[in-house]
């Protein structure tokens, strides 16, 4: 039997070449996103580098909870076992939104999925030998400003900072919340050449590449060489394991406020096995 992974955000930059290396590597892939033609030729290319695959494509918008928890409840009826869960999609706004749920559309997608996700699938991954969710994630700066998250105010950068954060935090302590055997990851690639870098001005491209960028096909084989490693790291960047980890993440305060807004807002609930 293959093995199996699920990735958000494939359709395109660090997602989609993570399915094809992943592909070639011998895995099914289900790749998920929302532009269906983007995603259906992603699924063709998967087809040719593994025919046997039987690579699956799944369309749904990440920022809307009710459509979310739609495909994880028939996603779990479908599948009996998740080998990878890949955490990639994020997005970066030209301007802060509010999505049909009433908070910022840039959190509902980078982190709020992410929760749903990690919560709803880790029955399947726990079957798994391999049972790791890697989240691709920015730099872990300042605080999630829950007050502002129905009427954001802070800057964009902000806003997708608040993701990586909120990740942080579940990478941290999902083994011990849940009592668990699944791994999660932190993964920062650093620069990256994607859509988003491309359409900035030729100056921060110019930048870019000035410290360090990378092509999404060479952040692929770094990915496929983490899900691979036995390192017992959890958090990377530019493919390097650390353990400075700042202490808001490590905080179990942090880690009760992000559960228990996460949980309310959602509606989906967590059976802690420790005391947080």
């Amino acid at each position: 039997m293959n093995k199996l992974t699920l990735i958000t955000g494939a359709t395109d930059g660090i997602g989609k070449f993570t399915a094809l290396q992943l592909a070639q590597d011998g895995y099914s892939v289900h790749i998920l996103g929302r532009d269906k033609a983007k995603g259906s030729k992603v699924l063709e290319t998967l087809n040719k580098l593994n025919p046997l695959g039987n690579h699956c494509l799944f369309i749904c918008d990440l920022s809307k909870i009710n459509e979310v928890k739609r495909f994880l409840n028939s996603y779990l009826k479908q599948n009996n076992k998740l080998d990878v869960l890949i955490l990639n999609a994020g997005i970066h706004p030209k301007k802060l939104t509010i999505s049909e749920d009433g908070i910022d559309t840039t959190f509902s997608v980078g982190y709020i999925s992410r929760y749903l996700f990690s919560a709803k699938l880790n029955p399947l991954l726990e079957k798994s030998d391999i049972k790791k969710v890697i989240h691709i994630c920015g730099s872990i700066v300042g605080k999630i400003s829950y007050d502002k998250l129905e009427n954001p105010t802070y800057s964009k950068l902000k806003s997708v900072w608040q993701n990586s954060i909120g990740s942080a935090i579940l990478v941290y302590h999902w083994k011990k919340l849940l009592n668990t055997s699944v791994t999660h990851l932190h993964w920062n690639p650093g620069i990256v050449n994607t859509q988003t870098v491309k359409s900035q001005s030729n100056l921060i491209q110019l930048l870019s590449k000035y410290f360090g960028m990378i092509e999404p096909k060479e952040a692929a084989k770094k990915i496929a060489a983490i899900i691979n490693s036995n390192s017992n790291e959890l958090f990377y960047k530019n493919g390097e394991g650390y353990n400075k980890i700042p202490k808001k993440i490590k905080s179990k305060n942090e880690l009760l406020r992000l559960i228990s807004f996460s949980e309310n807002f959602t509606e989906v609930y967590i059976n802690y096995k420790i005391s947080i």
